[in-house]
């Protein structure tokens, strides 16, 4: 049981941070990191600098965000059913789906939206550890993103 809710939290830990700081990314305006910049805030030039080459910031979050439903949901799947047998497994997908759509989906979008003055300093230093810890991924999204971006230039 605790190997499941291991699972879970985990799954619905890290799929929160990825949506409320794509949220926060998407809704941070670059005259207010200007003018953090102008406060001497060395992250909100940087921050900027992210927004303004979104593809990478972007592409870590949702490959995490992916990473984290993908195996959260094996995690969790296999363990109730080990846990509370194979007739459970329908009642615990749909109780995953809702925690997700819900928890990791609607909560943190808003809050990342409502409130994104507030997390915008954080949620820079949260997306570079993303595009750290994805690194493979976001150069290999890139590629593909500029090789179709060219053929649709053509």
């Amino acid at each position: 049981m605790t190997v499941l809710f291991a699972y879970l939290f985990l799954a619905l830990f890290v799929s929160f941070l990825c949506s409320i700081t794509e949220s926060v990314l998407l809704s941070v305006q670059p005259s207010f990191l200007m003018s953090q910049d102008k406060k001497e805030r060395g992250w909100a030039k940087s921050f900027l600098e992210l927004k303004t080459n979104i593809d990478r910031p972007l592409s870590a979050i949702l490959s995490l965000n992916t990473v984290a439903h993908t195996i959260g949901a094996a995690g969790v799947g296999v363990q109730a059913v080990k846990v509370f047998g194979a007739a459970s497994f329908g009642i615990v997908s749909v109780i995953l789906t809702v925690l997700i759509l819900v928890i990791t989906e609607i909560i943190p979008k808003t809050i990342g939206a409502s409130y994104w003055r507030n997390l915008s300093m954080i949620s820079y230093f949260i997306i570079k550890g993303m595009i750290f810890l994805t690194y493979p991924l976001v150069t290999m999204s890139v590629i593909i993103t500029r090789m179709i971006s060219k053929n649709n230039n053509d």
